[in-house]
């Protein structure tokens, strides 16, 4: 047997006995995320037949890794003394919940995780209901149904820029913690929409219902640009890619929206149809959010705090004593601009494309009004929920694959947005509108976390020079630009569907209108891959800590 203790300095010492069948043991003295050169440890002491070794994800989580060689020279790398070549259903069901190599940063992402379903299941008891109120207590049209979503999700990506920013300046954690405490107050109002329609009329309510959700969504966007950025931090810190955890992200968050929409349909049927005890029942889960993110990030919002003030002392004495002054507005602009590949500006282009055919799910409950049961409408959310909790994160883990796999997972996503639209327009029965909902429930488990997960590839992961962390700061941008996006997206959204209406038509036009844009993205992904940049590997930002396993050589 050949024996490979791996240390600082790689060694390699054989027992005798084994020459035509060789095992490899590679006792990992040091976690392997420090990035070990293994090809060093190879070099004329490995027989000929090792000519190659393959590193799965699965090896860091255990200190052994065996390899195993026949004499032929075939070599491939196992996680257990058995080297077993596939494993059971429970474990790669618990792999779904394990993107990251290191036991306690998946712990700090199952927290993230967490915090994020609990949040989703309090607003959508909120909002599976919304629109009809909206609609039939305030009599608001279409048109300002879309202009309210507008408005809250152009304030929402608003928050998200500043957040981002703040997010770098002080830390990602301290910022979650703070955007879940916004949460956690703004539940409570919709609640009290009830008491405020009958002591103050129509036209109180609709303000404070219009403030309401404006507040929730952009308390949201606190929490959304540090959240990604955090994702980033605890992929460098594993030294793994981020594509498994967006995935486990949007899973876990489309898992709580279904058991909100589930909540929210139970209370108001047992309720006899009565908005404002549906509403209140929103306040608890986000209690729950609260409580979990402030004990899992509470003291790493700490020591980053303190972390954060003494690298900006060390800057300051840095600077006062070899005499420099630090960058200006217009030279950081720069700096921060450069810092950003032609690649990225690619990948925004492509998500703001699909990002225009993603406008507010309201307009598919009001679609869904006209041909089934109010008490039925939840079940649409639902099959959308299902279909994404099961589907995105072994998407997001296929997209790690290779860019190749990314961008064709992206492609049929927008192919099946389009199949959506299609349903909802023109076939108006029941089972139309419940196939619509699961061919957007396969849209987004394709291409929501894997569009994050893009963006997320071509953003700086180490400090820029003048700059420092930039991450959080170019996620507020990135979320800014979507923002005007979905902003604008849902007022054409209302004024198509009212266009469409009014010629007798029903109020399908934003689907026809969502089905242009997704087009125009799916024409721009294909252009940008097959002939620009976002088809090339190297492009890629590389974590840190990431363990390349360089082919042995023999001889």
């Amino acid at each position: 047997m050949i024996s490979l203790p791996i240390g600082p300095a790689p060694a390699i010492y054989a027992q005798k006995g084994q020459r035509h069948s060789h095992s490899l043991r590679l006792s990992c003295l040091h976690d392997y995320q420090h990035g070990w050169n293994l090809h060093a440890g190879f070099r004329s002491t490995v027989p000929p037949a090792l000519t190659s070794v393959y590193h799965p994800a699965v090896a860091k989580r255990r200190n052994t890794l065996w390899v195993h060689a026949s004499s032929a020279g075939a070599a491939h790398l196992a996680s257990s003394d058995d080297a077993p070549e596939s494993e059971s259903p429970v474990a790669k069901f618990k792999a779904l919940f394990s993107p990251f190599s290191e036991a306690g940063t998946n712990k700090k992402l199952l927290a993230l995780c967490g915090a994020q379903a609990l949040s989703s299941v309090a607003t959508l008891i909120h909002d599976t209901y919304l629109p009809l109120y909206l609609s039939e207590e305030l009599k608001l049209s279409n048109t300002k149904i879309g202009n309210l979503q507008a408005m809250a999700q152009f304030l929402s990506n608003a928050s998200k820029s500043l957040s981002g920013t703040l997010a770098d300046l002080l830390s990602p954690a301290r910022m979650i913690i703070f955007g879940t405490l916004l949460t956690t107050i703004n539940k409570p109002m919709f609640a009290l929409s009830g008491y405020v329609f009958a002591s103050f009329g129509t036209v109180v309510c609709l303000y404070w219902v219009t403030f309401a959700k404006v507040f929730d969504r952009m308390s949201k966007g606190v929490r959304e640009a540090p959240g990604k950025a955090l994702i980033g931090e605890l992929a460098a810190e594993s030294g793994d890619k981020t594509e498994g955890a967006f995935g486990l992200r949007q899973a876990m968050s489309t898992f709580g929206a279904l058991v909100g929409s589930i909540i929210a349909g139970l209370a108001y049927t047992l309720s006899r149809r009565n908005y404002a005890v549906t509403f209140s029942l929103s306040a608890l889960p986000a209690v729950g959010a609260l409580l979990l993110v402030t004990t899992a990030f509470g003291q790493r919002a700490k020591d980053q705090d303190a972390a954060n003030k003494l690298k900006r002392k060390d800057a300051a004495d840095k600077a006062k004593a070899e005499g420099t002054a630090s960058l200006n507005i217009g030279q950081k602009v720069r700096a921060f601009m450069g810092a950003l590949q032609p690649a990225y500006w690619q990948a925004l282009s492509v998500v703001a494309l699909l990002y225009f055919a993603r406008f507010d799910a309201s307009f598919i409950t009001l679609r869904a009004r006209t041909v089934m049961d109010k008490a039925q409408l939840p079940v649409l959310m639902s099959i959308m929920m299902i279909t994404q909790a099961v589907l995105s994160t072994p998407c997001g883990l296929r997209a790690k694959r290779s860019l190749k796999e990314r961008n064709n997972l992206l492609l049929g996503g927008f192919g099946s947005m389009i199949i959506a639209d299609l349903l909802f327009a023109k076939v108006a029965t029941p089972q139309g509108m419940m196939l619509g909902a699961a061919a957007v429930g396969v849209h987004m488990a394709m291409t929501h976390a894997i569009c994050l997960s893009m963006l997320s590839s071509y953003i700086p992961a180490t400090e820029v020079p003048g700059l420092g962390r930039v991450s959080g700061t170019v996620w507020s941008f990135t979320d800014f630009v979507l923002g005007v996006v979905l902003a604008y997206s849902n007022s054409v959204a209302g004024k198509l569907a009212d266009y469409t209406q009014q010629r007798g038509l029903g109020n399908v036009g934003c689907f026809y209108g969502g089905m242009v844009a997704v087009t125009l993205a799916g024409l721009v992904l294909f252009i940008c891959s097959r002939f620009l940049d976002l088809g090339k590997e190297e492009l890629v930002t590389t974590k840190k800590g990431v363990a390349k396993l360089k082919p042995s050589k023999g001889g």
